[in-house]
C-alpha cells in the first residue's frame, strides 16, 4: 500500500511533502518542500566586515536554488528603496561602497520570473570606526529575560581574539553617541532595568585597547511588550483556525473539495503558537499520513522553538533550528496570518492522490 506523508509540522508551517511505497514502485525524490512555496528561504548569511570599501557576503541555500537576489542600502532603509543585484553563486562581493557608512543586507532565492522566497535579513555591516584592524563582532543577538521583562540577554561572536567589548542602547532609533554604554569582558551580557513598554536598539563593538574600538554592529531590535500599539499585543497564544487552498482541495477523498482543509481531516485540530513577551515562541508540530486506498492517521513531532520580532504589523518568527527559514505573519487585531502562494497541496482525485499548485493561507486566531 502506498502512503503519503504530508507533515503539517511547523516551523510554523514549513510543510513538507514526502513519498513512501513498495519497493517495486518509484518514488519522486523531487517533491520534497521547505515550505509550502516552491522556492525555499536560503539561511545563514554572513556579511564580512569591510575591506576598503567592499562586503563579502555568503549564505546557504534553502533547497537546490541557482539564482538569488541580493538587496542593501544605508541602515535602516525600506526594502524596495535599496540597490538590488542578482548573482548565481553563494558569494558575493558588494563593491562601491562607502565604509564610512553602515549598511544592511538582504538576500533572497529567485526560482522564476514569478516565483521568489521570502527574504532573509539584514544582517548589519558597520562604519569602520577608529581602527580597521579591531574586528567587529558578528552574529548579535538579544531577547528578554524568561524570568523578566525589564531584562534582556545579549550574545555574539568575537571578530576576532578580542576579550573587551561595549554594548549601546537605547528606545528605539536613538542616535549612536547617545545611547547608554555598558562594557563586557564575554561575549555575552545582561542588560537590566529596561522597561517593559519600550522598544530597545542594541548594538555591540570590540574594544582593543584605550584609543582602538571596531565598528558598532546593530541594531538588533528588541521589541516592547506593553504600552500599546501592536507590539504590546502580540503576544499570548494563538489557534490555528484556518488552512486554507485556493483551489480548494479534497484531503481526506471523500469526494468533496475544500478550502480549509480543517474540516477535511482533524490532525490540525488545536494547534498552537504561543507567542511569549521575552521573544521567544513555541509551536506545535503536527501532520497527517494519507492512505491511497483512504483514510488517514494524525501523529505530532517535536515542537518548534525560537524568537519572533516585530516590524509594523509584520511578525517575524526565527527558529532555533537554522535549517528553518524564518517565517512573517501579518498581524491583523487578534489574528496572525500567512500566505505561500504557488505552493504545492495534495488532493485525491477519483482514488489518485495528485499534486497541485495552490495558494496556501494559514489564519491563527488569539484565544
Amino acid at each position: 500500500m502506498n502512503k503519503i506523508k504530508l507533515l503539517g509540522a511547523f516551523f510554523l508551517i514549513l510543510m513538507a511533502f514526502t513519498f513512501t511505497s513498495c519497493e517495486n514502485e518509484p518514488v519522486d525524490a523531487a517533491l520534497n518542500l521547505n515550505d509550502f512555496g516552491t522556492c525555499a528561504t536560503p539561511t545563514s548569511l554572513l556579511a564580512s566586515p569591510f575591506n576598503n570599501n567592499t562586503v563579502t557576503l555568503s549564505w546557504i541555500p534553502g533547497n537546490e536554488e541557482t539564482s538569488w537576489t541580493i538587496e542593501y542600502g544605508i541602515v535602516g532603509f525600506v526594502l524596495g528603496s535599496g540597490t538590488s543585484v542578482t548573482t548565481s553563486n553563494t558569494t558575493i562581493i558588494i563593491t562601491g561602497l562607502n565604509s564610512n557608512n553602515s549598511y544592511d543586507f538582504y538576500v533572497k532565492a529567485k526560482c522564476s520570473a514569478t516565483s521568489s522566497s521570502n527574504w532573509v535579513g539584514p544582517v548589519n555591516v558597520a562604519a569602520v570606526q577608529s581602527n580597521p584592524n579591531c574586528a567587529n563582532p558578528g552574529g548579535l543577538t538579544a531577547t528578554r529575560d524568561a524570568g523578566s521583562n525589564t531584562n534582556v540577554n545579549l550574545l555574539w561572536i568575537a571578530g576576532n581574539t578580542e576579550t573587551q567589548w561595549e554594548i549601546q542602547f537605547g528606545t528605539s532609533g536613538f542616535s549612536l553617541g547617545s545611547g547608554t554604554i555598558v562594557s563586557s569582558s564575554n561575549t555575552t551580557a545582561t542588560i537590566t532595568g529596561v522597561s517593559a513598554s519600550s522598544s530597545y536598539d542594541f548594538y555591540v563593538r570590540a574594544k582593543c585597547s584605550a584609543t582602538e574600538s571596531s565598528g558598532w554592529i546593530g541594531p538588533v531590535v528588541v521589541a516592547a511588550v506593553g504600552g500599546g500599539g501592536p507590539t504590546a499585543t502580540v503576544p499570548g497564544t494563538y489557534t490555528l483556525t484556518a488552512f486554507n487552498t485556493t483551489p480548494a482541495t479534497d484531503l481526506n477523498g471523500d469526494g468533496t473539495s475544500s478550502v480549509n482543509q480543517m474540516n477535511e481531516v482533524n490532525c490540525f485540530n488545536n494547534s498552537l503558537l504561543v507567542i511569549n513577551a521575552n521573544n521567544t515562541y513555541l509551536a506545535n508540530s503536527r501532520g497527517v499520513d494519507l492512505s491511497l486506498t483512504g483514510g488517514y492517521e494524525c501523529y505530532t513531532d517535536p515542537d518548534d522553538v525560537g524568537t519572533w520580532s516585530l516590524s509594523g504589523n509584520q511578525l517575524t518568527l526565527t527558529s532555533s533550528d537554522i535549517t528553518n527559514p524564518p517565517q512573517v505573519f501579518i498581524v491583523s487585531g487578534s489574528t496572525l496570518s500567512t500566505t505561500f502562494t504557488n505552493g504545492s497541496v495534495l488532493t485525491n482525485q477519483g482514488g489518485v492522490v495528485v499534486e497541485l499548485t495552490a495558494d496556501i493561507t494559514f489564519v491563527y486566531t488569539k484565544q
